[in-house]
């Protein structure tokens, strides 16, 4: 079946109704058997695999698994690199504004419902038969062409009304932990500049906060201090670069504003526990060997 009035759909392509750019709000990607990709995520992601098997990487994590039937959270700032094992259909979905389920069930009503997994991957959500049959339609739809914003906007909220329906709220906490805060407006902002900036002073002072005022919200929104929260998210944007980029460690060290090899250095060491050379050569040496990367420990 395809579009009725499809010579009046076309024509519209170019009206703020349509939605056809570079990082549409939704949008399919179909990759073949050992390609590689990259995307950094300047909004924060829902990612479906509806056919095949995929290798991905972000922030700490490396080399993880994901099979068909699954969806991923995709916090905003993040690197976001994938193989695919096997041929593999992607759905990517950008929500236009924060996470909602419904007018009385918001993201943030999720803060404490956290357990402990225990797990150093994060948490894959399995598509259930309603996600199932929703993701099926709207993939049907991309393919014969239908690319309209205000259909997206609907179908954004439709989803997230599914998931506020068919999953618990714990199985919810646990997929979007990285965005989950009981200060939206703040964390929000947080999470959408952090890497403009090289240290939390400047990160205050854009927020036009004193340096201990920012301490104080950081440790109420995040509980933890601001400078940690910083480091914390400063060393998995290295940790994912050296493990999956092709730049030098020299490009890498001003990239990231440090003065000298020797305070990039320290900082690894510091961090991420070795310098960053033993930490490239440890991944690389996984991958030669056919093993998972090195699995760094938890001192940030």
């Amino acid at each position: 079946m395809d579009l009725s009035y499809l010579n009046e759909h076309m024509a519209c392509r170019n009206c703020q109704s349509c939605d056809k750019g570079t990082r549409p709000a939704i949008e399919t990607k179909e990759i073949s058997t050992g390609s590689s990709h990259k995307q950094q995520a300047l909004q924060s992601k829902i990612i479906f695999l509806l056919r095949g098997e995929i290798t991905y990487s972000f922030g700490m994590y490396n080399n993880r698994r994901m099979r068909c039937g699954q969806a991923l959270y995709l916090p905003v700032g993040y690197n976001f690199s994938y193989r695919a094992e096997s041929g593999a259909l992607l759905l990517f979905i950008r929500p236009y504004s924060k996470l909602q389920f419904c007018d009385c069930y918001r993201l943030e009503d999720l803060v404490h419902r956290t357990p402990d997994t225990g797990t150093d991957s994060p948490y894959l959500l399995e598509m259930k038969e309603p996600v199932k049959g929703y993701t099926d339609m709207l993939a049907y739809c991309i393919r014969k062409g239908l690319c309209c914003g205000y259909y997206n906007e609907l179908k954004i909220n439709e989803l997230l009304y599914l998931l506020g329906e068919f999953y618990s709220k714990e199985e919810l906490a646990l997929f979007f932990h990285e965005a989950l805060s009981g200060d939206p407006g703040f964390s929000l902002y947080v999470m959408n500049n952090y890497h403009n900036y090289h240290s939390l002073s400047e990160l205050a002072a854009a927020m036009n906060m004193s340096l201990s005022g920012i301490e104080k919200r950081f440790r109420k929104v995040f509980n933890i201090s601001g400078y940690k929260w910083m480091n914390q998210h400063r060393a998995k944007k290295i940790y994912h670069a050296l493990c999956t980029g092709d730049k030098s460690l020299n490009e890498l060290r001003a990239e990231f504003g440090f003065a000298s090899k020797a305070s990039f250095s320290r900082y690894c060491k510091q961090h991420l526990g070795e310098p960053p050379g033993g930490i490239r050569q440890h991944h690389r040496f996984g991958c030669e060997i056919g093993k998972e990367s090195v699995k760094m420990d938890n001192r940030i």
